[in-house]
């Protein structure tokens, strides 16, 4: 907490100051106004008034070159504000994650040495922030030297010719886009712009559109676009100036200015190209970058594809991974969404589909990591993950069948975001559940009316032991925590569905399988995310629930063999 106070005092106190005072654009335009109107006239000719006309012009132009860097001097002080901002809500953040992992940890001799890796890992955030927050106020400041230098040359002597075009044009401040407004507001505002607009908006403004939520995930995908290849280039563009090879770049960033941030993005939109282009290769299916914050948790980076328009699709899946998995590790080309994508696209062939890979929470780096144990994570994710879905919602055209499904820890953190940070879903499936955290029953999760929750969990999957255990031990320390209920159980208001693994099981590979082609489970989850939920029971496909006996479980399923070749693609 010590450390988290000294880095909230860096970032001041009160309002941060806008840009308005130092905004005189208006009145400049005024007397750049009332100069042009004192041109000569019809009455006064000759070489005098041409003279006097010219030197008329030259200063009306001056003061709309002024307007102009006023305007973008304003807008630059805006932006500081706003990078305050988002760093003090940051910082926020972080502490409140520390609190809840604190206040999971019980009381005990061995307290404090439980504690050690939390505040670990909230240092470590903390230090983060500053950064990226250090980082972009300079970019910011660099940007106001350089209009201070335009200003000194508008001062100076040698005013030279300025394009007239650019004078008269007012500065673009982006600031008609609603940025931090209601998704359902901001997709009227957009709707309402003629496409020539939203194309100048895009191609000026893409950092202000690109995570915007209420913009169609079309344009918000041509907007990360422009900045995943902007974060692409620079490496190359970095090489050209200093008169070095790329190579050189990468071997040693800290000396062209590119370590930390600069190489977590640079690293981290290869890998979301690469994801995109593979996801294409593999379904044949138009692909869309609808989230993309390289940086994000340290690093790991922030992202989400949609393979398939999820704004006309008739059937839309989000797929949301568990510990392990990040941005950088290359989930988002993983296998998980591609196989839902071909299988569900097969269960309902007459009607357009879209399966959305979402990397957008931190999740826990893997079973060593002591966060799998405590559900701030989780929190944090839902949060996220609910105002994600809730987007595509806002832009979707038209009606449609809304799946959100999660594994592992993933379905944790989608347990969270329908319980309790306002996630509106159709249907949930929950795949390798550890525990439903905020959600003690179906009920909690707040669906659409007609909508399920639907669970998969294979009886050799260890990890969907967890909500019976109640209490999850980190190997390697003594900390100890819960993460919440099995959706599994009899009673808990589930559609169960068969998920058991076929021949030799391995926990770990078992814990695993549930995305693979031709398992029950995919079968089973394909069928829900095309809106065809209630023909499991007729593909018997439904499976019975776990029984709660002493602090324990029965499980119908252990005795039954695993079964495979499961597919609606020849139907």
């Amino acid at each position: 907490m010590s450390t988290w106070s000294n880095a909230r005092v860096t970032l001041g106190e009160g309002t941060p100051q806008d840009g308005a005072p130092f905004d005189r654009s208006a009145q400049l335009r005024q007397l750049q106004a009332s100069v042009r109107a004192a041109a000569p006239g019809d009455r006064w000719t000759g070489a005098a008034s041409d003279a006097y006309a010219d030197a008329n012009d030259v200063q009306a132009r001056a003061l709309g070159r002024m307007a102009v860097l006023d305007q973008r001097l304003g807008a630059e002080v805006d932006r500081s504000a706003a990078v305050v901002t988002a760093g003090r809500r940051s910082l926020d953040g972080v502490k409140q994650w520390v609190l809840d992992a604190a206040a999971s940890v019980p009381p005990g001799d061995d307290r404090e040495q439980q504690l050690l890796p939390i505040a670990r890992t909230g240092i470590a955030d903390v230090a983060e922030v500053i950064k990226q927050t250090n980082s972009d106020l300079n970019i910011i400041g660099g940007r106001i030297r350089a209009i201070d230098h335009e200003y000194q040359e508008l001062g100076g002597d040698k005013k030279g010719p300025v394009d007239k075009d650019a004078d008269d044009v007012p500065y673009d401040t982006g600031s008609e886009i609603p940025v931090g407004k209601d998704p359902k507001d901001v997709k009227r505002w957009w709707t309402s712009l003629p496409p020539d607009k939203q194309q100048q908006l895009l191609r000026d403004w893409p950092d202000k559109l690109c995570n915007l939520d209420g913009i169609p995930v079309a344009a918000r995908d041509t907007a990360n676009r422009a900045i995943m290849a902007h974060d692409i280039n620079r490496v190359a563009d970095v090489a050209n100036a200093r008169g070095v090879s790329v190579d050189e770049v990468l071997a040693h960033p800290d000396l062209y200015g590119m370590a930390g941030p600069m190489m977590a993005r640079y690293h981290n939109a290869l890998q979301v190209q690469q994801a995109l282009d593979t996801q294409h290769l593999n379904t044949g299916a138009p692909t869309f970058l609808q989230v993309y914050q390289p940086e994000a948790f340290n690093g790991d980076g922030r992202a989400a594809i949609a393979i398939g328009d999820p704004d006309h699709a008739a059937n839309t899946a989000v797929v949301v991974p568990g510990t392990g998995n990040s941005v950088t590790n290359g989930w988002l080309a993983h296998d998980d969404a591609t196989n839902l994508f071909k299988e569900s696209k097969w269960a309902d062939p007459k009607r357009p589909t879209a399966v959305v890979a979402w990397m957008g929470y931190d999740a826990p780096d893997a079973l060593y990591d002591p966060r799998i144990a405590t559900t701030g994570l989780a929190h944090q994710g839902g949060q996220l993950l609910a105002a994600d879905v809730n987007a595509l919602n806002a832009t979707h055209d038209g009606a449609g069948h809304m799946t959100v499904l999660g594994h592992s820890y993933g379905s944790t953190t989608v347990a969270d975001a329908a319980a309790c940070y306002g996630m509106h879903a159709d249907d949930v499936v929950l795949v390798g559940c550890p525990g439903t955290d905020l959600a003690h029953s179906a009920a909690d999760f707040h669906l659409n009316p007609g909508g399920h929750l639907y669970v998969g969990a294979a009886s050799s999957d260890p990890v969907t032991e967890f909500g019976h255990i109640r209490q999850i031990h980190v190997p390697g320390t003594d900390f100890t925590a819960s993460l919440g209920d099995d959706p599994a159980t009899d009673g808990y208001g589930s559609t169960r569905f068969k998920a058991e693994v076929p021949g030799l099981t391995f926990p770990v590979g078992d814990h695993s399988y549930y995305y693979h082609a031709k398992s029950e489970s995919l079968f089973s989850m394909s069928d829900i995310v095309s809106g065809h939920g209630d023909e499991l029971q007729r593909d018997a496909m439904t499976a019975r629930h776990r029984i709660p006996i002493l602090g324990g479980d029965v499980d119908p399923e252990l005795p039954r063999p695993g079964t495979s070749g499961h597919t609606h693609q020849h139907e």
